[in-house]
Formats: structure tokens, C-alpha cells, sequence
């Protein structure tokens, strides 16, 4: 083929030929019509006879010869390419390598089962889920002086009134009254119904709030037997109570301000009816789903309107929040305590009660006894107070 000039040399202007220098030609009588595939010599890989040499930083085979014409090769696959130096003999010698796509699913299951193990020793434990112990007893000391001896403003003058108004027992024969209080923490819903006459067994599966509730009895001496355990897994495989527990033992079952640490609710719910006596009680007593969802509802103040409102962001979705206790001790360059708030739309309780055969019969909303500051802003956020449920309270029997 003869020499062409580059296209940025043929567009200057021509110079005069030396002497004895032919002409140059105009451009498009150099041009050539391509010669038919069929007149045109094969190329060096495509030479069944040849060793198979890919152009260069391309490795499109891991074998030393060409499939016949026609074939379309299998090794050719763009996930498989690697680049190598022409010439170099030691890619043959080596073992096919697996496919791009399966070396990265190889990868995620190498790291997934690394974060597994690193999730299991190191991760926050939440409460009552299945395999793992109660993370509360992280927090047993902060908790136990927030909520004292009889408990915050929240559970004296609202939560434990409301429990024993919604269990409807008879002060005169509380003495048989037995009550199996769930998720106990340090005991204060368990005093304030053993005072009424009733009998008690608390579980909880902080030892730590458990054992302060323990010496706190010592001196009281009142009718309530602490016992540290998962309430999920008060139900053996076979449906049988643990812990010495008798079926069909309890007139109520409370949960309050617990069950939305708890996972999942049907070992719960299963357990509450096989200890329930027939017609038995079971109170839950839980922040309010609809309203207080925790980093995806707050209060919000209109301006224009002057009212306060409530603003939920998320409801229906299924959350697991995670919350600090002790924020302060990021500051401090402390790791705080982490609990986890479980929180699920209303269908999900009612739904579940009802498949574990516990109705609802009685529901009450309950709302914040607080009063804001003197300020413009009171009377609006008292009056949001009022309007805007803090506390759920659900009923069930069993059928």
C-alpha cells in the first residue's frame, strides 16, 4: 500500500517539487476501494492453524487455540477479560478464573458473614428479640432514678390508674387476683397493684432492674415474686409455659410501656393466652402509635394560625429506631447506650392479638397531664395537649 500523508499535512498548502520529484497527487486519487471480505487474507486469530494472540491489553480466551470459524467462542465474555502481556505464556498455564458477577458474589458473602460475626458480639442487644438478652440493663441506673420509687408524673397520675380502672378488679377479693406483669423494669407498676391486693409475678429480662426491684421488696415485703427472663420465650417448642409458670394460672397479664421494645409480639400474645385463665385480661399500655412515632413525628407551631399541631412523617411503615439515652456522652467521647423502639401501625397489634386468640374489647386514649410555661404559646400548646393523645391503652380477653 503506498505512503499517505497524515490528513493535518495533506490540507497545507502544496510547496513546489524538487528537482526530479514527481508531483503530488490530488487526495482522492489515492483512494483505494476496499478490497471483499472474501478476497482479503484471514487475520492471526482468526487462523484456525495459528496459537490464538488477542490485540493487545485484551485476553478474550484462556486457551492456546482458536475454535473452528463459524463457532462463536464461550470464553469470549467481557466479565472474563483481564490484561495481560502479549506474549506471556504463564495465562495458559493457570486455572479458568470464575466470572466477574460470581467473584462479586463471592466478596458479599465473605463480607456479610463477617458483619454477622462482628454484629454478634459487638451490636446493641434489643429487647426480647429472639437469641439475644435485653439491652435495658445497659441503662439500669439512669432508668432507675428517672423513674424512682413510684414511678415518673406519666405513671402516677395517668398509666397506673388507668391499668387498674381498665382490669376492673374488686379491692375486696384482690387477695386472689393474681397478675403476671411483663417487661417489669424496676417494679413499679408490680407495688402499685400489690397495694391494691393483688398478687404479683414479675419478669423482666434486665437482671439489673430486676435486682433493684428485688431490694426495694425487701423492705416492703409485698406479695410479688421477680423473675429475670425473655418474655418471648416464656412458651417452650411445644406450647408448654416455662420458669414453672401453670397454664390458664392468671386472671390479667400487663404490658406497660414495654411492648414497643419487644420483638416480635406473636411469642408474646401466644404466651399471654396460654397463661391467661378463661376471660382473663390482658392490658397493654404503649405510646401512641398513630402520633408518637420517635425521630418521624414532632410539634409544630403555625404562626399565622397561632395553634400547635402534630406532624407525623411516617406511620404505616414498620420502624426500628434506634435512641440514644446518654447523648451527652458522645460529647465525651463515650459511646451512650442504645435502646431500640419497635414501632408498628395499630393494624399490627390488633391483627396479631387477634391471631393468637386475645380480642379487643376496650381501648382508651390517654393525654399528657403537663401544662406548658406561662407564654404567647400556652394556651395553643395546652389546648394540642389535650387534643393529641400521648398514651394507648388496649384491652383483650381471651376467647
Amino acid at each position: 500500500m503506498p505512503y499517505r500523508q497524515p490528513p493535518w499535512k495533506e490540507r497545507q498548502s502544496p510547496s513546489k517539487p524538487e528537482l526530479g520529484q514527481q508531483p503530488r497527487r490530488r487526495r482522492e486519487d489515492t483512494r483505494q476501494e476496499p478490497r471483499p471480505v472474501a478476497e482479503r487474507e484471514p487475520l492471526q486469530h482468526e487462523r484456525p492453524d495459528r496459537r490464538h494472540r488477542a490485540p493487545r491489553g485484551i485476553n478474550y480466551s484462556q486457551d492456546t487455540t482458536t475454535p473452528p470459524a463459524g463457532d462463536k467462542p464461550a470464553w469470549r465474555r467481557k466479565s472474563d477479560r483481564r490484561q495481560l502481556p502479549i506474549g506471556s505464556e504463564s495465562r495458559y498455564d493457570k486455572a479458568p478464573r470464575p466470572a466477574r458477577t460470581q467473584r462479586i458474589e463471592a466478596a458479599y458473602r465473605v463480607a456479610d458473614a463477617k458483619a454477622a460475626v462482628r454484629h454478634a458480639h459487638d451490636a446493641p442487644k434489643e429487647r426480647g428479640e429472639r437469641g439475644r438478652t435485653t439491652h435495658w440493663g445497659e441503662v439500669a441506673e439512669w432508668y432507675d432514678r428517672l423513674v424512682g420509687d413510684e414511678g415518673s408524673d406519666f405513671q402516677r397520675e395517668v398509666i397506673m390508674p388507668g391499668v387498674l380502672r381498665m382490669l376492673e378488679h374488686r379491692k375486696a377479693h384482690a387477695s386472689e387476683y393474681l397478675v403476671l406483669d411483663l417487661a417489669c423494669g424496676q417494679g413499679v407498676l408490680g407495688r402499685f397493684l400489690a397495694r391494691e391486693g393483688c398478687r404479683v409475678v414479675a419478669i423482666d429480662a434486665a437482671e439489673p432492674l430486676v435486682a433493684r426491684a428485688r431490694q426495694r421488696n425487701k423492705t416492703d415485703k409485698l406479695p410479688i415474686n421477680y423473675v429475670v427472663a425473655d418474655v418471648t420465650k416464656l412458651l417452650d417448642e411445644t406450647g408448654r409455659p416455662r420458669l414453672s409458670l401453670l397454664p390458664e394460672s392468671f386472671d390479667a397479664v400487663t404490658v406497660v410501656l414495654a411492648i414497643q421494645n419487644i420483638t416480635p409480639l406473636s411469642a408474646v400474645w401466644q404466651a399471654c393466652h396460654r397463661l391467661l385463665k378463661p376471660n382473663g385480661r390482658l392490658v397493654v399500655v404503649m405510646m401512641h402509635p398513630c402520633f408518637r412515632v420517635p425521630q418521624h413525628a414532632d410539634w409544630h407551631y403555625d404562626y399565622d394560625a397561632k395553634v400547635q399541631s402534630r406532624i407525623v412523617r411516617k406511620y404505616m411503615s414498620s420502624l426500628d429506631v434506634q435512641i440514644k439515652m446518654h447523648p451527652s456522652h458522645t460529647a465525651h467521647g463515650k459511646k451512650p447506650p442504645v435502646t431500640t423502639h419497635f414501632h408498628r401501625p395499630l393494624q399490627a397489634y390488633i391483627n396479631t392479638l387477634g391471631n393468637a386468640g386475645l380480642y379487643i374489647d376496650h381501648m382508651e386514649e390517654w393525654t399528657s397531664p403537663k401544662t406548658d410555661e406561662p407564654g404567647p404559646h400556652k394556651a395553643a400548646k395546652d389546648a394540642a395537649r389535650k387534643e393529641i393523645p400521648m398514651f394507648m391503652a388496649i384491652r383483650a380477653r381471651k376467647g
